[in-house]
């Protein structure tokens, strides 16, 4: 009701304009300003964080590089470490070791451990578990399968497929350290995954950066063909999912053993909903162990018997009726039946024939215009020129940079968006319920089936992050022929400084939006019931005007502000010499 009230307060007063026979005007009062203005300055203080932390973060993991490569030339007698490396930086999980688990990490986990509030696993037990984050908030589990792969449920992105909104938090390390936080560049949810069955549940996501050999991550092994281990053998859950249903996550990361069940026990135990040629399901009719919500996407791992014992992910957890009841078994995607799938999505050919992600759209310096003398667009922009019909057709090349152009613009209002994310929950006490990401309920027909994901994100606080003007840092100046990887990294640092450069340069103090008129057609109404308006802004001594959409109602005004200030930022932006498209 209070949010309602203020609304009202600070709707426009009845006094519209006119002039011989011009459109009626009204212009939105100085208290709808005033929360204007705040929550601009929040956007743009977002931004600024936001910015700094993806230029530090690609700076750190140039500065762990440079240090790795310098402990392999200190090596002298190892002349194989080198290629070692280079092969781990591929993306086929066949290229390195996998499955690997420290000797001190062994998982004694009993039955009557459980992650439905069992027990915690030791630091480094899993150096293939993954978080995934949106928005900086854990809400599934992952798989490392190759240094540039996570395998995951495709369920956790229903509704969130924006990859700039997601983060992939590594394993932490043996002794406790904290955990490697990287960037989405990719988000490929099985082709013919449903919403409503849960039927092939799988979804691939590829990092920004690859993880580093010298770290604590490490793959797990895929299966090498479509056999799977027998009912009853033992494998092994791990997640930081609730401690029961509808319950708070688990703090700490935990983990339990279940038997892999027959297709005729989950059949019984399930009903209909199986599919057992996509999903297997593993736990104790008992009940007690169990996977739950926030577990989603996590592994169903089973070891490799040999002299090098080895794990191999044969289940990706997917859902289940409630968390641990008696005769409700957990359900887990199949990975043997998609690994065909897989491989060829991580395959170099693969990406040789995909779109660009709006990440690498983003750190890549597209010219404004093709050179005269090239016959195809350049860089990431070839892409689009791959239905041209002749490779000298300048027209259709010419055509091709514009849609990539376009892509990437489309791409800057998706990148926008994250900034806008800690501005929506903050605004709901003035604006109206929040309209975040919700995640969807399971199908209507199956109420009891629970997706393995948390109930609801908390929202916790960010600590500033340190000031990464955009000037050539030690790690840039530093030699790195002999260290692979390296320059592509400097070349994306170079970028992301040159991208954000406009919103590192306002000092903090300054960064400051002020909203100071609002001005809307009355005659102007479209049919989502928003009006023209024209809006005069500024930021420190930058002032401009430009044409939106506002509601004058207290539903459409909260629905018009994340676009009328995302609108806001693209105008401040243009001012301050940001690169342009």
């Amino acid at each position: 009701m209070l949010p309602a009230v203020l609304l009202l307060l600070l709707l426009p007063s009845p006094d519209p304009r006119t002039a011989h026979g011009h459109p009626l005007y009204t212009r939105l009062p100085p208290s709808t300003l005033q929360v204007l203005s705040a929550q601009g300055t929040q956007v743009l203080q977002a931004a600024q964080r936001s910015a700094q932390w993806a230029v530090m973060s690609l700076a750190t993991k140039i500065q762990h590089k440079l240090h790795e490569c310098q402990g392999c030339a200190n090596d002298a007698t190892r002349p194989g470490h080198l290629r070692h490396l280079a092969s781990f930086l591929q993306d086929s999980s066949e290229s390195g070791p996998c499955g690997e688990r420290r000797p001190a990490a062994a998982n004694v986990t009993r039955a009557q451990g459980r992650i439905v509030g069992g027990s915690a696993a030791p630091p480094g037990a899993w150096p293939w578990l993954v978080r995934l984050r949106l928005g900086r908030q854990p809400l599934c589990g992952g798989v490392l399968v190759a240094a540039s792969w996570v395998l995951t449920a495709a369920h956790c992105f229903v509704g969130a497929s924006n990859e700039l909104l997601w983060t992939v938090a590594l394993a932490e390390g043996p002794r406790g350290e904290q955990a490697e936080e990287v960037p989405v560049n990719r988000i490929l949810p099985h082709p013919k995954f449903d919403p409503q069955t849960f039927h092939n549940d799988l979804a691939l996501v590829q990092l920004w950066t690859p993880v580093s050999p010298a770290g604590p991550a490490r793959p797990v092994c895929l299966p090498r063909g479509p056999r799977e281990p027998p009912a009853g053998t033992p494998c092994t859950i791990a997640g930081w999912g609730a401690l029961f249903e509808d319950g708070p996550e688990a703090e700490a990361l935990r983990e339990a053993r279940v038997p892999l069940l027959s297709e005729d026990t989950c059949k019984r135990a399930l009903g209909p909903g199986l599919r057992p040629n996509t999903m297997l399901c593993a736990g104790y009719l008992a009940g007690g162990v169990d996977s739950c919500q926030g577990d989603s996407g996590g592994p169903l791992t089973c070891a490799q018997p040999g002299p090098h014992p080895r794990e191999v992910l044969f289940g990706v957890t997917s859902w289940g009726d409630g968390c641990g009841e008696p005769g409700k078994p957990g359900v887990y995607t199949r990975v043997a039946v998609f690994q065909d799938w897989l491989r060829e999505q991580m395959s170099a050919a693969a990406a040789a024939t995909r779109e660009p992600s709006c990440r690498e759209l983003l750190a890549w310096a597209a010219p404004a215009e093709p050179p005269a003398d090239a016959a195809a667009p350049p860089g990431l922009c070839a892409f689009y020129a791959r239905r041209c019909p002749r490779a000298a057709d300048r027209a259709c090349a010419r055509l091709a940079h514009q849609q990539c152009l376009q892509r990437r613009g489309r791409c800057e209002l998706r990148s926008l968006a994250h900034t806008l994310l800690g501005l929506l929950r903050g605004a709901q006490d003035l604006l109206g319920p929040r309209p975040g990401l919700r995640r969807r309920a399971p199908a209507p027909a199956r109420p009891a089936r629970a997706l393995r994901e948390p109930p609801g994100p908390s929202h916790s606080g960010r600590r500033a992050a340190r000031d990464t003007s955009p000037k050539q840092s030690p790690e840039q100046r530093g030699d790195t022929k002999d260290c692979p990887g390296v320059k592509a990294l400097q070349q994306k640092l170079a970028a992301l400084q040159r991208l954000h450069a406009w919103i590192l340069q306002v000092p903090t103090e300054h960064l400051a939006m002020n909203f100071h008129e609002v001005l809307a057609d009355l005659g102007s109404k479209t049919l989502t019931g928003l009006f023209r308006a024209w809006v005069r802004a500024g930021l420190g001594d930058r002032h401009v005007v430009f044409p939106g959409l506002v509601g004058l109602e207290p539903a459409t005004l909260a629905r018009s502000l994340p676009r009328l200030l995302v609108q806001a930022l693209q105008a401040f932006r243009s001012s301050l010499g940001a690169p342009s498209r």
